[in-house]
């Protein structure tokens, strides 16, 4: 597993491989172009996907990301550790953080999703590596949520952890994170849906980059 300690605060972009919406096919090719155009994490969800399957999965993401970018696994966390991941992305209410970073290690990559600034600094004291948060813009995929905009991002910011902003983000609204300097995000259907999803990850990347 890749160290946490390589987990900087710099411009990042994970691409997020929902198998609920993707085919296994399909969700391949995307990693694999994904990580071709250079985004720096791969982070798989499989849930509700039987153990087997999800195993099959995660190690032929491992496979394309070896060396390349990190790859965390969502909430699975013993797909995680049997598929040598290098971490464990933990969402509101699912996997004890403390049991996770346990087994994972000290040294491996754990993020925790946050909706909200005690949220946020609960996971800070879980020894969480950074901090999955949003959703920051309205997504059809969290449908139930109420967006949390940029001014949550910027309280966050304060409690001095490295922040994925996440949720309703694309090309089009990109620059309200960035000019306010918030230049690491995890992105679905802004890459699984595209025609390309090379071009899409290109694309973010050198917007990210400004």
């Amino acid at each position: 597993m890749r160290s946490k300690e390589k987990f900087q605060q710099r411009s990042k972009l994970c691409v997020i491989i929902d198998l609920c919406f993707l085919t296994p096919e399909r969700a391949i090719k995307t990693a694999r172009a994904a990580v071709k155009a250079g985004a720096d994490m791969i982070q798989l969800r499989c849930k509700g996907l039987d153990t087997l399957k999800a195993l099959k999965m995660a190690k032929a993401i491992r496979r394309i990301t070896f060396r390349r970018a990190d790859f965390i696994v969502n909430d699975r966390l013993e797909i995680a550790i049997a598929s040598e991941a290098d971490g464990l992305h933990i969402g509101n209410g699912d996997t004890d953080t403390g049991l996770a970073r346990r087994l994972l290690g000290r040294r491996s990559i754990m993020g925790v999703s946050a909706s909200g600034f005690k949220e946020a600094l609960r996971a800070k004291k879980s020894s969480a590596s950074y901090l999955g948060v949003g959703p920051v813009f309205k997504t059809p995929i969290k449908c139930g949520k109420r967006p949390c905009g940029v001014g949550l991002l910027a309280r966050i910011r304060k409690l001095n952890i490295p922040i994925l902003a996440i949720g309703g983000i694309d090309e089009r609204n990109l620059s309200k994170l960035t000019s306010r300097g918030f230049k690491s995000i995890a992105v679905i259907r802004a890459v699984s849906a595209a025609h390309s999803p090379f071009s899409a990850v290109c694309r973010l990347k050198k917007a990210l980059a400004c």
